[in-house]
């Protein structure tokens, strides 16, 4: 009889420029830019170990991001939400470019399993063609991650 290797766990922090974490990336992300980041579309969705002590406490999902003057030049105004497996954990609104860090608290109910799927959404995105480039465009991610409380 051949054993069979499990398939890793899903990490709970991905960074955008982990190689090894690109299968936790489901949707919406294209390839990694400058050695570090990926422009992201206007869904897009990711697969989050969950911490051990996370079922029990609780959990805060975090998103380093970037938006370029090239988004707000276009659209002065986004808002970015996130659910988890569904189940809608908050949005902000951003108004002008640069760094940003998104963050909301996941109630522990949300975080039984061994992994949990969460999915962005913008309001608006750049139609393909908007800014020279032939993608839909939304954000720049750099880091998506899930910590216990």
């Amino acid at each position: 009889m051949k054993n069979e290797e499990a398939a890793p766990l899903p990490v709970s922090l991905v960074k955008m420029n982990d190689t090894a974490a690109g299968n936790q990336l489901l949707s919406g992300f294209y390839n990694i830019e400058g050695n570090a980041w990926r422009w992201t579309s206007g869904k897009f969705s990711v697969l989050l170990g969950v911490p051990a002590a996370a079922g029990q406490s609780g959990g805060t999902l975090t998103l380093n991001f970037t938006i370029p003057d090239v988004v707000i030049k276009h659209l002065p105004k986004i808002t970015l939400t996130a659910s988890v497996n569904g189940k809608p954990l908050g949005s902000d609104t951003y108004a002008k470019a640069g760094v940003g860090v998104f963050t909301a608290d996941v109630p522990k109910e949300l975080l039984t399993g061994e992994s949990v799927k969460v999915d962005f959404a913008l309001d608006k995105d750049l139609a393909p063609g908007t800014a020279g480039d032939s993608r839909e465009l939304g954000i720049i991610a750099n880091s998506v991650g899930l910590a216990s409380r």
